[in-house]
């Protein structure tokens, strides 16, 4: 007989690519409250060539970002019990400048009490010679 107490493998994936939509969606729509919740109270968040740790971190970097549109493609998800890694593509477009970005997120996440959440984020930029913690200089 099955174990009820624990979700499905289906039932993760479906939870942890909604918490992966959420994230394009609350930076969209300028929630810092919303994007700030999708990580638990320690992550770590690594983008430019910095690391924010926490949600004050977080919310540092995610009010001083400019708006744009994020278009995040399918993402890649290992589930290994209570911690997962994903792996995700996303297309960024600045609405002031028009400037887009191309970038590869690496996240590792847990499960808690609230739903699956990101304990770590990495944001590495398509530039010419690869993978790299900084966009391509215009």
């Amino acid at each position: 007989m099955a174990n009820h107490t624990q979700p499905s493998s289906a039932d993760d994936h479906t939870a942890i690519t909604n918490l992966i939509a959420r994230y394009c969606l609350a930076l969209d729509l300028a929630d810092a409250d919303a994007w700030v919740d999708l990580f638990v109270p320690d992550a770590v968040y690594e983008v430019y060539g910095r690391t924010f740790v926490g949600h004050e971190g977080l919310r540092s970097i995610v009010t001083g970002a400019p708006g744009g549109v994020h278009l995040g493609g399918p993402v890649a998800i290992t589930i290994d019990g209570d911690t997962a890694t994903t792996m995700r593509n996303l297309m960024f477009v600045a609405l002031a400048a028009g400037e887009t970005r191309y970038a590869v997120y690496d996240d590792q996440l847990v499960r808690t009490d609230q739903g699956w959440k990101i304990t770590h984020c990495r944001c590495r930029f398509h530039t010419p010679a690869g993978l790299a913690d900084r966009p391509p200089k215009a």
